[in-house]
């Protein structure tokens, strides 16, 4: 038996990026990002990430990033983990689609909007409690990419959303977009479709052959999320992390694993065990081989356990 991952208690309490498997001497890599767009549909672009957890190996480049044309530069969603990464990603939209006319951003985690340097002289815009979450939390996530990515973190320095956003139609530089704010997998996840191509950009409230992500979830509001995903018009997915798809794959497999992992955990906390004994149970069988499995069960346990604890186990309050 393998000994549990490292647990850094600030971390957990800070950010709930926890549990990260990391070895303290770090492998030696090239500081590159070798980004490839790939252009999916007509002027939306995708530079597809890594299906892992954050580690070394990948440089934090672990989330989608999709990159919009229109008559003013790109639209950008989401840029990255780190300063290197987001001025890789405008350096394609400098060169190849005419510089940046703004950024949105998903939700409130690192992985979607620490490159965000690289864009500060263009708006950046999220919902408004996006924006206060990433104010409130870019100190703690910022120790623990450190920590865990190193150097591929130099010079990284968080950038705030400056502008919010609502729900509805905005159109820049000629192209239309329709923006649906939506909640579950954090407080604030935006939702993005592309009438043009009928492309939906559904951040983390997707994941398709990677397990879910669990550091502010709640699972029930993510379910009736999913069932808002099932009801609007698209013809394209690009989830938060997996490939672009043209089916409701994604929505299946996001809805499968979080009804299981849900009920795996509820029923370890109504028998009365420990987390780590949770840990060592290991993810629901059939999700084992999904991207960033077992990691991301074991940080699912360690974000979630409370809430698990104190419902199958109410406090008895005194008279």
């Amino acid at each position: 038996m393998t000994n549990p991952p490292f647990l850094n208690r600030r971390t957990v309490l800070k950010t709930g990026l926890a549990c990260a498997t990391v070895t303290m001497s770090m492998p030696a890599v090239a500081k590159t990002y070798g980004l490839a767009p790939k252009q999916i549909d007509a002027g939306v672009w995708l530079i597809e990430g890594a299906k892992d957890s954050f580690a070394p190996s990948n440089g934090g480049a672990i989330c989608n990033i999709v990159l919009l044309e229109t008559t003013d530069g790109a639209i950008v969603v989401d840029t990255g983990s780190t300063a290197k990464m987001g001025a890789s990603i405008r350096a394609f939209a400098d060169e190849q689609l005419g510089g940046v006319a703004m950024t949105l951003i998903t939700h409130n985690h690192p992985d979607h909007w620490f490159g965000n340097l690289a864009f500060k002289d263009r708006p950046i815009l999220s919902l408004p409690a996006c924006a206060a979450q990433c104010d409130r939390n870019a100190e703690g996530y910022s120790e623990a990419l450190y920590h865990i990515l190193g150097s591929w973190m130099s010079g990284t320095t968080p950038v705030i959303p400056q502008g919010t956003l609502e729900g509805g139609d905005i159109t820049i530089g000629g192209r239309r977009l329709t923006l649906v704010p939506m909640s579950g997998h954090s407080d604030a996840d935006l939702v993005i479709i592309d009438p043009a191509t009928g492309v939906l950009i559904a951040g983390d409230l997707l994941f398709l052959d990677r397990a879910a992500t669990f550091p502010d979830a709640d699972v029930p509001t993510w379910l009736d999320a999913l069932d808002q995903l099932q009801g609007l018009n698209f013809e394209g997915v690009v989830p938060g992390h997996g490939a672009f798809h043209r089916s409701s794959a994604a929505l299946v497999q996001t809805r499968n694993y979080l009804v299981a992992t849900d009920a795996r955990l509820r029923l370890a906390a109504e028998l009365g065990l420990s987390p780590m004994e949770a840990m060592i149970a290991g993810p629901v069988p059939g999700t084992e081989t999904l991207g960033a499995n077992p990691e991301e069960y074991r940080r699912s346990v360690v974000q979630s356990w409370t809430g698990y604890e104190q419902k199958a186990l109410p406090l008895v309050h005194p008279l």
